[in-house]
């Protein structure tokens, strides 16, 4: 197996498959590097400088993939499969990032929902503190992009470990794990297991008391640090009304009632998984708090746009899947909400996620592919409005939210992938929030907050 950079000593014909952020920077740090490298992708609108014809087989030293380039036996990619057929090495793009960065100190986040925050959170706290950092991997920035430090923060998603051969991590997280991605897994068990890799291939482990499948597995390894959203003084950090509480001191690490910028049950998973890295890496208590207070949400995560009257507008587009559309919800319990839902579905029933978050929940706005769907799903539990666009949805919910005499909330937090009608959930974000700044010529005459 390709292990060492002594491997690429001399200039190699490589094969990139995939032409997207990730493989185009994988390409170019190839080449600059003196190798031969061939670049394809199935979708011509990303201009890839090649196709597969131009692949001349027996003279390919490697291929390698990006993430998204599926790998299973029910849909692998005919790159692979080609690969395979001449006993090709099939590399991830992490794999060529640790090849030529052996002595990188890793931490790895990863998991179903929250991924993105709490790697964002640790590259935060760690580079007020003046520690050389850098953050890559699946949040958007790649591994050849993200330039020289000591420590590397990735975000690290199924694909790429499902993918990576080459994995050492010096901490690495599991948020939580929920039924996802099954089309390119092809079963919950894979899924799984390209999750767990991450914990199976470092020297710190950090996990989830309410991650069922992962205590199971690792709770007893004397390496591993369990993590609590809730009263459980079995965990090494839990919570106790509104504060985060160490196990082994009984000492209050953090008030949670004075933290205002990451909202809900789920930040709080995610300040407990950077806390217990950075506590791991040497930041005192002092340093990781004044982290976490400074620290900016990302977008498109539980955003407050904007409030008219009593109606507060949120962006969690981000949320794609049933599991993070349910912590939304949670966050405001007590409130009534005005839900927008739709896109290209993950054919993951929603109810057993939201089902104890439904009574505030006034009406369901539903738009997009998955509209039949969700009408089906939500029949006699609550009130569903069919709508041809996210536009017509959030005009609608505006509408109706306007009568409310208590706080009311117009959440778009669509369970669904964007890919329908939206290029990403950026995409789609965006003009969710475009639309909302808008409402007061389109949808009525309130001032704004």
């Amino acid at each position: 197996m390709i292990n060492s950079i002594n491997d690429f000593s001399a200039p190699k014909t490589i094969l990139v498959v995939g032409y997207g952020v990730s493989g185009k920077s994988a390409y170019n740090f190839l080449q600059d590097r003196g190798h031969r490298a061939l670049a394809i992708d199935d979708s011509s609108a990303v201009g890839a400088p090649h196709t597969m014809r131009d692949a001349e087989w027996k003279n390919i030293d490697f291929v390698v993939k990006s993430p998204s380039v599926p790998i299973m036996r029910h849909n692998r990619h005919a790159s692979v499969t080609m690969a395979n057929e001449f006993q090709i090495p099939v590399l991830s793009t992490f794999d060529i990032f640790r090849i030529y960065n052996p002595d990188a100190k890793l931490i790895a986040v990863t998991g179903t929902n929250g991924k993105s925050t709490t790697t964002s959170l640790i590259f935060h706290i760690l580079k007020e503190m003046g520690v050389s950092v850098r953050m890559g991997g699946n949040i958007g920035i790649p591994y050849f992009d993200m330039g020289k430090g000591e420590y590397y923060v990735l975000e690290m998603s199924s694909y790429e470990l499902a993918s990576s051969s080459l994995l050492d991590f010096q901490i690495a997280c599991v948020l939580n794990i929920e039924p996802d991605h099954y089309e390119f897994h092809g079963a919950f068990e894979n899924y799984i297991s390209a999750k767990h890799a991450a914990l199976d291939h470092s020297a710190f482990k950090i996990i989830s008391f309410e991650d069922r499948r992962t205590m199971s597995k690792y709770s007893a390894s004397q390496d591993a640090v369990i993590v609590s959203t809730s009263n459980n003084p079995n965990a090494d950090m839990y919570i106790h009304e509104d504060a985060l509480i160490d196990r082994e001191s009984k000492r209050v690490l953090l008030d949670f009632a004075g933290i205002t910028n990451l909202l809900g049950r789920h930040n709080r998973q995610n300040i407990e998984m950077a806390y217990s890295v950075c506590r791991r890496l040497g930041a005192s208590h002092q340093e990781i708090v004044r982290g976490i207070n400074s620290f900016k949400p990302l977008p498109h995560r539980m955003n407050v746009i904007r409030k008219i009257d009593n109606v507060t507008f949120v962006n969690d587009s981000k949320a794609t899947n049933p599991s993070s559309a349910a912590k939304a919800l949670a966050t405001f319990v007590g409130q009534e909400i005005y839900w927008l839902v739709g896109g290209r579905s993950k054919s993951v029933d929603p109810l057993p996620y939201v089902n104890d978050y439904l009574t505030g929940v006034r009406k369901i706005y539903l738009f997009g592919e998955s509209v039949d769907e969700f009408e089906a799903a939500f029949a006699n539990r609550k009130q569903t409005v069919m709508c041809d666009t996210m536009d017509d949805a959030l005009r609608r919910a505006y509408q109706d939210a306007g009568y409310e005499h208590g706080p009311a909330v117009v959440l778009l937090s669509p369970m669904c992938s964007s890919f329908d009608q939206f290029k990403s959930y950026e995409h789609r974000g965006d003009e969710f929030t475009k639309a909302v700044l808008e409402l007061d010529k389109r949808g009525g005459n309130k001032k704004a907050k």
